[in-house]
């Protein structure tokens, strides 16, 4: 239940990187147009729709609060944390039930041998599950403003893993805090 949790927040940080990779813009970059951003939810959608975890999340790509979402990815000594809040209070019931959808599939991947579950899920989700197998520590928790992963370990190996995984989810998701 906790590794399933874990990867249910890391899911959701992808979303939140891929949603902040297609509507930002940096610096001197020209804002991108409605038709553009279009097409790049459409490519998103058709991305998530081949990962059996992140597939949840593509119901709610069509409402202005998932792509509103916020997130932060923090290292600690033994792991990492990462928070997704929904900056709307009023659609925290969607974001919840978007969780417990995407708990519900890391479940069925779990019962999944490696190779099965290749097939069928992302690099990032597939980064997780490894972690998840490797024996890291993952639990996860909804809380009043969204949700919130903690993974550790005492393993220096998997703790590395974590922190490179951290570093990715940060360039997904555009952030550049450190702890």
């Amino acid at each position: 239940m906790k590794k399933l949790r874990l990867a249910l927040i890391l899911g959701l940080g992808l979303i939140a990187l891929a949603s902040l990779l297609a509507w930002a813009a940096e610096g001197e970059k020209p804002q991108m147009t409605k038709e553009k951003m279009a097409e790049k939810k459409m490519q998103m959608k058709a991305e998530f729709s081949k990962c059996h975890v992140c597939k949840s999340m593509v119901p709610y790509m069509e409402t202005e609060w998932w792509w509103s979402t916020g997130h932060e990815v923090l290292d600690l000594k033994n792991g990492v944390v990462v928070m997704h809040l929904a900056t709307d209070k009023k659609y925290l019931g969607d974001f919840h039930k978007m969780c417990s959808a995407m708990e519900m599939a890391i479940g069925e991947v779990k019962t999944m041998t490696e190779k099965e579950a290749q097939g069928k899920m992302c690099q990032h989700c597939q980064d997780m599950a490894s972690l998840g197998r490797s024996g890291a520590n993952m639990e996860s928790f909804l809380t009043q403003s969204g949700s919130l992963m903690v993974m550790t370990s005492d393993k220096p190996e998997n703790i590395q893993k974590m922190h490179d995984l951290a570093v990715r989810m940060r360039q997904m998701l555009g952030i550049s805090q450190s702890n």
